[in-house]
């Protein structure tokens, strides 16, 4: 895709009963689940993940509550993650920098709209 895009996504604890409040244009609906079945949602055809989303909640995934979450979060070296397209004997594969802290991601380009 020619465009490029900055994407932020921040880890906060919110409050007993907190509502989530949709914009219309950028968010046009919002649910409170876990990690996990948001993924495995995405997987089943269920919703749709984009592949930033999909590696945070993968990070998101491995906390153990909301306050190890955010704890997580704080002690994470901000990198920014320019991704890279590398051909494989595979086939093409989009491969995030080591240091972004996401592990080792080689995603196929298929998988991701490539």
């Amino acid at each position: 895709m020619p465009k490029r895009f900055d994407t932020w996504f921040y880890a906060v604890r919110a409050p007993e009963n907190q509502l989530a409040a949709c914009d219309g244009r950028e968010t046009v609906d919002a649910e409170w689940i876990a990690p996990r079945e948001a993924l495995d949602l995405a997987e089943a055809g269920q919703r749709t993940v984009i592949f930033p989303t999909r590696m945070n909640l993968q990070l998101l995934g491995e906390a153990k509550s909301a306050a190890d979450a955010v704890a997580r979060a704080a002690a994470r070296r901000l990198v920014p993650v320019l991704p890279q397209v590398e051909t494989r004997p595979e086939g093409r594969v989009l491969v995030l920098p080591p240091d972004a802290g996401y592990g080792a991601v080689a995603e196929p380009m298929e998988r991701i709209g490539g």
